[in-house]
């Protein structure tokens, strides 16, 4: 018990410390709608893949895309795993164009078995980011066309923040094939978006809004896995995932300002109840495994935002996300190192979740590659399982609607897993 009390000191220190640095890497003007840029529930093999996750099912890594596959956890290891990224955006709109470029730490989780067929997982992930800053600048003329009498009109757009959610996993095996799982998380954040319309003429009022949003609630999600050996050579594995959607509870608020020559002439403060609200999402995968080499697989996601406000409306979209993902594991007990190390590929393709002005938002198309490295030789029986998660993405974000930004990224995801023996006994005769 007093190396559990220890582990779990270790890992809540290194949790605090790191999320007080993060930054949440955004730079999206799409962020300023709904709760803002969503972000996948991925660690690092799941990035691999396109964002396949409901079937897979391994002790040698984390997966929490579904609760149930924790139960696989390995009952003389404890499995730390923490990952960041870094990204190149760029923007276009018409003949214009611009880059950004940030990083941002991910992901912190561990993972380890608490008895026979029941796994724990507990962490911390990003649920949604916000993170903008433009304007635009109109020159106007007088109404006798006089360039002496002009004034400018200068527009601010401004937002940041997010949402977080610490967690708790726990899976269970009922038998050897079927397992059941349920995480439990706490949804908190802030976010603000802020609006103002200035004039270089005194005379005109300056306007300015503000939205403040303060989120503290719970999130709940449910899985099962199904597993099935065919033969020798043959295997596949069904998962299924529920994801309880209600309302946040959110406190919001829009302030409203006018002022004139540095004079405040109007500011008030509107309350909105129930102001936003989770989806019910429902998602199915499977994976088919050939040799214990190849692995092959698909999920579908749905989102049920339709249901869902923003501010008591109902602007979401109903979300659609479709992945395929792809294994290949040379040989697991080689010696060569190269030999050991995982290859994976994926592709995804998303719908929006927000409308803008009535229509739909931006689609979203991605592929990434990458592998697993062995971090320790294979005769190290003390540490040989821990690896290095590297991998590249490249991310299109294209707007339904024209006139409107297309953004396109290129990410580089690093994640570490440590898989120590860290319950393993030995015996001294």
């Amino acid at each position: 018990m007093a190396q559990y009390k220890r582990l779990l000191f270790i890992f809540l220190t290194t949790l605090i410390s790191t999320l007080a640095q993060a930054e949440n890497g955004i730079n999206s003007p799409y962020s300023r709608f709904g709760l803002g840029t969503l972000s996948d529930q991925n660690l690092g093999v799941n990035r691999q893949m396109g964002g396949l996750g409901y079937a897979l099912r391994d002790k040698s890594y984390i997966n929490l895309l579904n609760p149930a596959a924790v139960s696989s956890a390995d009952s003389t290891t404890m499995i730390f795993e923490g990952g960041f990224s870094f990204q190149n955006g760029n923007f276009k709109e018409g003949d214009t164009k611009m880059n950004v470029k940030n990083a941002s730490f991910d992901y912190l989780a561990m993972s380890f078995r608490l008895r026979k067929n029941l796994g724990f997982a507990m962490g911390i992930l990003p649920y949604s980011n916000v993170g903008y800053s433009f304007g635009s600048n109109e020159t106007i003329l007088s109404p006798d066309g006089d360039t002496n009498g002009s004034f400018s009109s200068i527009y601010n757009y401004n937002g940041s923040g997010g949402l977080t959610q610490p967690f708790v996993t726990i899976g269970w095996g009922i038998t050897d094939n079927f397992s059941i799982g349920v995480t439990a998380s706490y949804l908190y954040g802030d976010i603000t978006h802020s609006i103002s319309n200035e004039f270089t003429d005194n005379n005109i009022s300056n306007r300015a809004r503000q939205y403040n949003i303060n989120v503290s609630n719970y999130k709940a999600d449910f899985g099962l896995q199904y597993s099935k050996k065919i033969s020798e050579k043959h295997s596949y594995i069904l998962g299924a995932v529920y994801s309880l959607g209600h309302d946040l509870n959110a406190d919001a608020q829009l302030v409203e300002r006018k002022t004139t020559s540095g004079v405040t002439e109007y500011n008030d403060t509107t309350s909105f109840e129930n102001a936003f609200k989770l989806p019910h999402t429902f998602g199915v995968g499977v994976t088919y495994t050939y040799n214990g080499k190849w692995t092959i697989g698909a999920d579908y996601t749905f989102q049920k935002w339709s249901e869902s406000s923003f501010f008591g409306d109902n602007k979401g979209c109903d979300r659609s996300k479709i992945s395929l993902g792809l294994e290949y594991n040379p040989n697991k007990i080689s010696r060569n190192v190269l030999k050991r190390t995982r290859y994976r590929a994926g592709v995804y393709y998303a719908q929006p979740y927000t409308e803008f002005n009535g229509k739909k938002g931006c689609e979203e198309y991605g592929i990434s590659a990458g592998f697993s490295l062995p971090m320790t030789s294979n005769n190290n029986m003390n540490n040989n399982r821990s690896l290095l998660n590297v991998s590249g993405q490249f991310v299109r974000i294209n707007p339904k609607t024209d006139g409107m930004i297309t953004e396109t990224y290129l990410r580089l995801n690093i994640g570490i897993t440590f898989n120590e023996f860290w319950f393993f006994k030995t015996k001294v005769n």
